[in-house]
């Protein structure tokens, strides 16, 4: 058993922020808590019941926990830079919701066959679709980033633009660990749900995740499959 601490947090005699910065904040993290209701909508298109799919904050959540320890073995990544990054890099989310990169409409849900079918190409945004999503993405982010206090303002807004051009090696590292989470999460799916059609998130872990421990990652989860009993 650990010994409790001595130490207490200081007593500060006034909030350092204003009543108005304050109720920003507290607005902000109500809208950050939509992120424990959203699905992910590429299961909710694969036919997967509604109460067991995986919610985004969750999917974030185990995004940033890889990534970050992971990270953390690698000389020359910034592990912390990787957990940050992780952590915001579907914050927007919160407000326009989990677009995927097809049009929900031409989903088969009624059509078992047409579904498998349908999700056994891998979908790629179109112009249209994926300035749609910029768009969304850019007005959710001002709308955020307007109930932040400096300096976390600044912070988020860089991490965010950091993510998106990718120009970095923690940037491009968080993004195949997204793939990679995706990847994992389809396996966990399979033993209860068989059927759901989930072969595109192992063609992507495939094409897309080429670091090293990633790849080892990813395989390994392959090669339990190869080993378990039929």
């Amino acid at each position: 058993m650990t010994e409790r601490s001595s130490q207490t947090i200081p007593a500060a005699n006034a909030s350092p922020l204003s009543p108005e910065a304050t109720s920003q904040l507290s607005a902000l993290f109500a809208v950050l808590g939509e992120l424990k209701q959203i699905k992910r909508t590429g299961w909710l298109d694969r036919g997967l019941p509604p109460a067991e799919t995986e919610t985004v904050a969750e999917h974030s959540l185990l995004t940033a926990l890889i990534g970050w320890i992971s990270a953390s073995t690698i000389p020359g990544l910034d592990a912390d830079k990787v957990l940050k990054l992780a952590l915001v890099h579907d914050l927007t989310e919160a407000i326009f919701g989990d677009s995927p990169p097809y049009d929900r409409e031409d989903v088969p849900l009624d059509d078992p066959e047409a579904l498998r079918a349908f999700f056994s190409v891998r979908h790629l945004r179109t112009p249209e679709n994926a300035a749609a999503k910029r768009a969304a993405e850019e007005e959710a982010a001002r709308e955020m980033l307007a109930l932040m206090p400096d300096p976390i303002r600044s912070e988020i807004a860089a991490l965010w633009q950091e993510y998106d051009e990718q120009a970095t090696a923690e940037a491009r590292y968080v993004k195949q660990v997204d793939r990679l989470e995706a990847f994992l999460q389809a396996r966990a799916y399979a033993p209860t749900h068989p059927d759901v059609p989930a072969w595109g998130f192992t063609d992507m872990a495939m094409k897309e995740v080429d670091h090293p421990l990633l790849a080892a990652l990813r395989d390994n989860a392959l090669a339990d499959d190869d080993d378990s009993p039929e």
